[in-house]
């Protein structure tokens, strides 16, 4: 960093997220506008539009039906209610959102909630080479903390959406030096983190390697970072002890158990012996993780089922970031959703990418080494009641492994020049695709959901905007009726557009309906009253209410970076691409267990569609 900051040792540090002038990171945050409550009717008629794809006319007639009793009589006490109680917070949505969409779940939180995948680097620089670990690791690890540094001194750059608009950064507060713990019937999120302004903080990393626990000291004496090559000396300490000797228990198994059985076990692991306890709060204050991994994964396919699967003696996932660095050099992440959503990792993860590029994936600084204090292991205090349960998680979570069915691969026929070209946006044409690939495969449309970012909100996060309409459903109809002509199939291609652009504006402002529906049935939950009709109504399962998309989706930009996290339905997909100048990333995921569904079935579909699509910009008659 430039100016009177700490020294970067000659190593680039990408401008590109580094703040302007005085602006600082958070400065915004406390003053953005409190999250709105949608008018209920208009969310009613928004909610009614959506389900009309999937019932008949005479279920459409009857869902009109128990919505207007809904909007004439309970539905209006509980947004009366609700209205009462955004009054009164910035944010009516946020704890909510956090209590019943995350830390209230029993399941284990990994691999249903937390989100992974292969890192970008690889398809550069980093192919898989043996005896390459200790340095990539020491590498990331210098730049992840550069970005940590960068939010501590509040210098990263306040999103905008557009050149006016700004978005809250809140959620990269929590990205570092934070851990969940689990509850008898609801977790805590421990948000540990602080700005220079704000004060000291935690300065270690939690280092895992064959089923062991070490902290690595990462500020020197002048609380500068230190380099690589000093990085590189502390892993390899690591590295060398834990292959010389027995693999440890892997405590860390315990955080993939359900939720209620990790709570019990881990308060009984603190009364075992006070060190424990100790090692806990050590742990829940690391900055990140960086996990040693044994195995030699090559294709993203194959790190992202280790990212989101892998060896769970080798995890601690309540953390809310861990890099994941294999034998052979590759690397993927693993990070708590609760906290924040995967936006945040994308930035750090672009942040180093640019970083690695700009100095040629080659540390340029010192190379050498001061004296450091040897890595310190966290040796836990067991007994048998804890070896089983690490041994049972272990087991619990390895059958999850078996159990995805995931597919990680680019689309290289083209990417976003193309649709530039064209004057087609992004995202909504990726949808577009989805839509068409689903019903090519399946004969039926697919509630979907796709992320719509809330953040120019007071601690915003994210609303539903529901992409299966009738208008894409009409399109897609259309792309596989040979007797459509191009000209109706481009006419209905730009209405189903259209329509999807207008409802990710009205999602953004916090105008779908889905936060809407859930608060109002949380109130109705909080308040004692019988849950009403309407969610009991088969529309609202068949569109995908209460987490009952067929389609999970979610746009990670449009950068190298590529990520994902289990559907929500037995029977469905998670699909997440990143849209480069020239390529596609997509990463579906789906269950085994599930015999109509099929992640390389439906990524062919996507593919497939994909051309057909570019044929119909082109005006070619042959689709």
């Amino acid at each position: 960093m430039s100016g009177n900051g700490p020294p970067d040792y000659g190593m680039p540090i990408p401008t590109l997220f580094l703040s302007d002038g005085e602006e600082k990171t958070f400065q915004y945050d406390k003053t953005l506008p409190s999250l709105p409550v949608p008018a209920l009717d208009e969310t009613l008629a928004k909610y009614l539009k959506s389900v009309k794809p999937f019932m008949t006319d005479e279920e459409f007639a009857e869902t009109q039906k128990t919505v207007k009793d809904f909007q004439n009589g309970i539905g209006k006490e509980l947004h009366l209610k609700l209205m009462e109680k955004s009054k009164h917070m910035k944010n009516w949505l946020e704890k909510w959102w956090e209590d019943y969409a995350y830390l209230s779940l029993r399941m284990p939180h990994a691999p249903y909630v937390n989100f992974g995948g292969p890192s970008p680097y690889s398809r550069v620089m980093w192919p898989p080479k043996t005896e390459t670990q200790i340095e990539r690791a020491a590498m990331l690890s210098w730049f992840m903390l550069k970005f940590w540094e960068i939010l501590r001194k509040e210098r990263l750059r306040v999103d905008r959406g557009g050149k006016t608009n700004v978005w809250s950064m809140h959620q990269f507060y929590r990205m570092f030096n934070g851990c969940k713990t689990p509850g008898e019937n609801i977790d805590q999120l421990n948000d540990f983190f602080r700005t220079e302004s704000e004060g000291d903080v935690a300065s270690h990393l939690l280092v895992i390697c064959r089923g062991r626990y070490f902290t690595i000291e990462v500020l020197d004496r002048n609380r500068n970072i230190i380099t690589v090559p000093e990085f590189e000396v502390q892993f390899r300490r690591i590295r060398s002890l834990c292959d010389g000797e027995p693999e440890g228990p892997g405590v860390g198994a315990l955080t993939g158990q359900n939720r209620t059985v990790w709570y019990k076990l881990r308060e009984h692991l603190m009364s075992i012996h006070p060190e424990n306890a100790k090692h806990l709060d050590v742990v829940q204050k690391a900055i990140f993780v960086v996990s040693l991994d044994d195995v030699a994964p090559v294709s993203d396919t194959e790190i992202g089922r280790e990212a989101l699967v892998g060896n769970p003696r080798l995890r601690w996932f309540d953390k809310t970031m861990t890099l994941i660095v294999f034998r052979n050099g590759m690397t993927a992440s693993n990070c708590d959703h609760a906290p924040h959503d995967a936006m945040v990792n994308v930035v750090l993860s672009y942040f180093v990418f640019l970083g690695l590029d700009a100095c040629n994936y080659s540390w340029t600084g010192p190379k050498s080494i001061r004296s450091f204090p040897a890595p310190t292991e966290l040796s836990f205090r067991l007994d048998d009641r804890i070896i089983k349960g690490i041994n049972d998680a272990d087991q619990l979570y390895r059958e999850s492994n078996n159990s995805m069915d995931i597919k990680i691969d680019p689309f290289t026929c083209y990417g976003r020049d193309l649709l530039r070209i064209h004057n087609v946006h992004p995202d909504a044409f990726v949808q577009m695709a989805l839509q068409l690939a689903y019903f090519r495969l399946h004969q039926k449309p697919a509630p979907t959901y796709e992320t719509a970012s809330t953040r120019r909100f007071y601690n915003g996060r994210t609303e539903t905007l529901r992409s299966c309409t009738t208008e894409t459903l009409n399109w897609s109809k259309s792309m596989l009726d040979a007797s459509s002509s191009n000209a109706k199939r481009r006419q209905l291609f730009n209405t189903a557009i259209e329509t999807h652009l207008r409802n990710m504006t009205e999602a953004q402002e916090n105008q779908g309906c889905d936060r809407h529906l859930f608060g109002l049935q949380i109130c109705a939950l909080e308040n004692g009253i019988p849950i009403p009709k309407l969610y009991a109504d088969p529309a609202y399962t068949k569109s995908g209410g209460g987490g009952n998309y067929i389609l999970s989706t979610s746009c990670i930009g449009y950068t190298p970076v590529i990520g994902g996290v289990a559907p929500m339905c037995t029977n469905g997909y998670g699909v997440f691409y990143s849209i480069e100048t020239e390529r596609i990333n997509i990463f579906v995921i789906s269950w085994i267990a599930d015999r109509e569904t099929s992640s390389c079935k439906l990524y062919n579909s996507i593919s497939e569609s994909l051309l057909d699509m570019r044929r119909l910009l082109e005006g070619s008659a042959r689709l």
